[in-house]
């Protein structure tokens, strides 16, 4: 099989498709035919050398969707899609190939209406998403949500899911007015442009000056002191990125007097099986048509997968980048 062959760390732009074996599935896993695999900022960084524990010479890519080939035979071809955690492309040969093992429960059917390459765009943001909003975030009914970079992967895919899960308003903070339709798509019933306004004051106009309940932070840095700042008494905020800078401040007498709550969020504590259990929770809202999947900026064959991580590490791409196998 073709597949992008990890062998020393450097230049993402250099990569390219070697002919490899086809792996063989063990027990309790399947043989998945690759389809769509998005490229994310994760796997640009990985071949950069940024995480240490993955082992050389590797296949990287974390996200999938294809076709069930070798399997239990309640899976053979079935459609299915997933993403990895911190094991697939870092400890075990991940998904930028024609054919990809995994351990079954990694391997999530496809819902309808959702093709293979919505659903190969739709795995680490729902991840991230679903980990930062429902599982550290603790989000309720009726609760304010304020998500950072609302117009991406992560952003867009929060911003559904706190609609799913009826926040009484969510708030999308973009980048510049391009990106606002975007966010609303999603789900942001008040969009903010941090090009041009102040975001506590923002939040606190959109909030009759109560603040949110809950921030999904994707962006950091520049961002990471405002989102605190519109916070709501006893609020949360979850981080699970930083852009540019990475030591921030804080007011901390502020902080503690506001009984605040400070969450780090790392996918990488979750492996292949662990992430396929968290995208399954949100099967249900896919199929009522709530929860959709990202924009998809562009799609690359194998061989241009240099390509595809450099535009991915541009930051330009204004949507998920995808790797497509005919």
């Amino acid at each position: 099989m073709r597949a992008v062959l990890l062998e020393r760390y450097g230049e993402p732009s250099a990569l390219r498709p070697v002919e490899v074996p086809t792996p063989k599935p063990q027990e309790g896993e399947v043989l998945v035919e690759v389809r769509a695999a998005a490229v994310n900022r994760s796997d640009v960084l990985n071949v950069r050398g940024s995480f240490p524990m993955t082992t050389l010479p590797r296949i990287p890519g974390r996200d999938f969707a294809g076709i069930v080939v070798e399997g239990p035979e309640d899976l053979l071809g079935r459609e299915v899609w997933g993403t990895g955690g911190g094991e697939l492309g870092f400890t075990r040969d991940g998904t930028h190939a024609e054919y990809v093992t995994l351990p079954r429960g990694a391997a999530v059917p496809v819902p309808e209406g959702l093709d293979l390459e919505g659903a190969g765009a739709s795995g680490l943001a729902y991840l991230a998403a679903a980990m930062g909003v429902m599982d550290l975030g603790g989000i309720s009914a009726g609760e304010t949500v304020l998500v950072t970079g609302a117009a991406g992967g992560v952003g867009s895919a929060a911003a559904g899911i706190s609609r799913w899960k009826r926040a009484s308003l969510v708030i999308g903070a973009v980048r510049d007015g391009s990106e606002r339709e975007a966010a609303g798509k999603a789900g942001a019933g008040v969009v903010i442009d941090t090009s041009r306004e102040n975001v506590p004051e923002a939040v606190m106009a959109a909030t009759e000056g109560r603040g949110v309940d809950l921030v999904l932070d994707a962006v950091g840095g520049p961002l990471f002191e405002p989102c605190l700042n519109s916070l709501a008494q006893r609020g949360r905020m979850v981080v699970l990125a930083t852009v540019g800078e990475r030591r921030v401040s804080f007011d901390l007498f502020d902080f503690y007097r506001r009984e605040l709550r400070l969450l780090g969020l790392m996918t990488s504590r979750l492996d292949a099986a662990g992430s396929g259990d968290v995208l399954r929770s949100l099967l249900p809202g896919f199929e009522a048509g709530i929860l959709r999947p990202p924009p998809v900026a562009g799609r690359y064959p194998l061989e241009q997968a240099g390509e595809a991580y450099s535009r991915v590490e541009s930051g330009e791409a204004g949507g998920r980048v995808l790797l497509v196998m005919d």
